[in-house]
């Protein structure tokens, strides 16, 4: 497996730098360290509390699918083109040096 460094600003703005395991999702990887993402429906994408920006200049992580769109939309922190669930971002090589910030929570 390989480590995916990864660059997140939690709601502080606190920046802070680690290495994901290739494999995870994002909310596993940030959970694992200890950032404030509740994720409650434990990565079902049902529930929003996951949310991130992905940050500018940041390796592509892919679109979102209609579902995810739908579910955050109705954050009234969704921002288009950035915002994402981070229950379905697989950690893959090409994330590596991902920056992300977590959403306020609704």
């Amino acid at each position: 497996m390989v480590d995916i460094a990864i660059e997140v600003t939690d709601r502080r703005g606190r920046v802070s730098q680690f290495a994901g395991t290739e494999g995870l999702t994002l909310m596993d990887a940030l959970k694992n360290q200890g950032l404030p993402v509740a994720a409650t429906c434990g990565g079902a994408k049902s529930c929003a509390t996951c949310h991130v920006y992905i940050g500018e200049g940041s390796a592509p992580v892919g679109l979102p699918d209609e579902d995810e769109i739908d579910l955050l939309s109705e954050s009234d922190h969704y921002r288009e083109g950035v915002s994402r669930l981070s229950c379905q971002i697989v950690l893959l090589p090409v994330l590596a040096g991902l920056r992300v910030e977590l959403a306020p929570q609704d």
